[in-house]
C-alpha cells in the first residue's frame, strides 16, 4: 500500500492520471470527479467543502488544489475517497490513505 502525504498548512494537490474508460480503455476527458477527505472515523475533514471536484488536465488527468486551511493532525491517517463518473456513466471508486505531516 502506498501512503501519500498531505503537508500541514500548505495546499496540496490531489490527481487522478489516465482515466480511461472500462469497455473502450479510452481516455475520458468528461468525466466528472471529486475527492472527499476523511478522518478515521469516516468525518469529512473541515476546512473545505467536500466533495471537491477535481477538473481534467490533460489526457485523462484530473486534479485538485486542497485549501492550506484542512483541519488536520500531525501523524494521523486520512482518507482520500476519489469518485468517477465516465462520459458513459461508468464509475470509479478509489480510496487511498494519507498521512499529515509538518514541513521542517
Amino acid at each position: 500500500m502506498i501512503l501519500l502525504t498531505l503537508w500541514i498548512d500548505n495546499n496540496n494537490v490531489i490527481e487522478l492520471q489516465d482515466l480511461t474508460n472500462s469497455v473502450t480503455e479510452v481516455v475520458d476527458t468528461g468525466a466528472t470527479v471529486t475527492v472527499t477527505l476523511q478522518d478515521s472515523a469516516g468525518v469529512e475533514v473541515e476546512g473545505q467543502s467536500w466533495p471537491a471536484a477535481m477538473a481534467h488536465d490533460t489526457g485523462g488527468t484530473y486534479r485538485v488544489t486542497l485549501d492550506d486551511d484542512l483541519t488536520l493532525v500531525e501523524g494521523r491517517t486520512y482518507k482520500a475517497i476519489v469518485h468517477a463518473v465516465g462520459t458513459g456513466s461508468e464509475i470509479g471508486h478509489w480510496v487511498c490513505d494519507v498521512l499529515a505531516r509538518k514541513r521542517c
